[in-house]
């Protein structure tokens, strides 16, 4: 485990999620406003060159969550004593924070375990679920005694994005609650259904009878239903906390909100920071 870095020590805070990177130079107790590049491409030499943009100085140290530098740990594990690992990548030495692993379902998270780690650190006596939304995969996790006992993963966000596209429709903006609401309890019901409503949607759509909000809150309503229906064992009648993206936030609720879950909110860049900052200093 690395040593906490002297008051004055500047270092960066970086994590990965996808091709997004997300960093914040941090010195002492203050971190600078985040800043977020789009990698070209998933190679290392993307990441390395990226890492080197963001850092104030060639001396500056990296800690970076979200990539596979170091090897992952295997659930049950508890995130918030999740160490970091000394790496060399392109030339540059990182601390690289492991993702967690799973055997049965194959799974694996990685750029919402700072996330997860953050909110960990923050509410440590939480017992219940976690669900992690990001743009390219949804992991719900289940906590108990501070570890991370196991997890379930959907695509949702791509599946979303990628129905969307032939429809011409933004997968992400303005969208009726209403409609997301009824086509979540649809689907949570029958899930069975979600390939012909979804088929339905594209032709009501395309035959300009659908305004855009209504079948976006819809589109939603179908996925996220269908979602909340694989991973019902992992909401019903748990503690449900839900740190999702900010463009995905009003999304999830809204969908929970249908099903009458109480939900714990929690801002995403705050926890992720969070979770990198406690495992540069653990004290």
């Amino acid at each position: 485990m690395m040593q906490p870095p002297d008051s004055g020590t500047s270092w960066l805070a970086a994590n990965l999620d996808g091709n997004m990177l997300t960093a914040w130079s941090v010195t002492g107790g203050a971190a600078t406003p985040a800043q977020v590049l789009q990698l070209p491409d998933n190679s290392p030499a993307a990441l390395a060159e990226s890492l080197r943009q963001l850092r104030t100085g060639e001396q500056q140290p990296v800690l970076l969550g979200g990539s596979t530098l170091a090897p992952l740990q295997k659930v049950p594990a508890a995130p918030a004593r999740l160490a970091p690992a000394p790496v060399s990548q392109g030339g540059l030495n990182i601390h690289a924070l492991p993702g967690l692993a799973q055997s049965a379902p194959v799974g694996m998270i990685l750029g919402a375990t700072a996330r997860l780690r953050g909110f960990l650190q923050l509410n440590p006596d939480w017992d219940g679920v976690v669900c992690l939304p990001g743009s390219t995969v949804t992991h719900w996790v289940q906590i108990s005694a501070k570890e991370a006992v196991s997890f379930q993963s959907a695509l949702t966000g791509q599946l979303a994005a990628a129905i969307a596209q032939p429809m011409l429709l933004e997968a992400i903006g303005g969208f009726s609650k209403t409609a997301l609401a009824e086509a979540a309890a649809d689907s949570v019901a029958k899930p069975e259904l979600l390939a012909g409503r979804l088929a339905a949607l594209q032709a009501g759509v395309s035959l300009g009878q659908i305004p855009a909000e209504t079948a976006r809150g819809r589109l939603w309503g179908l996925l996220l239903g269908a979602e909340l229906a694989a991973a019902r064992p992992y909401w019903l009648g748990q503690n449900l906390a839900l740190v999702a993206e900010a463009p995905l936030q009003p999304l999830y609720a809204a969908a929970l909100e249908a099903q009458g879950l109480p939900v714990t909110t929690a801002d995403p860049l705050r926890m992720t920071l969070e979770g990198l900052r406690r495992a540069w200093s653990p004290a």
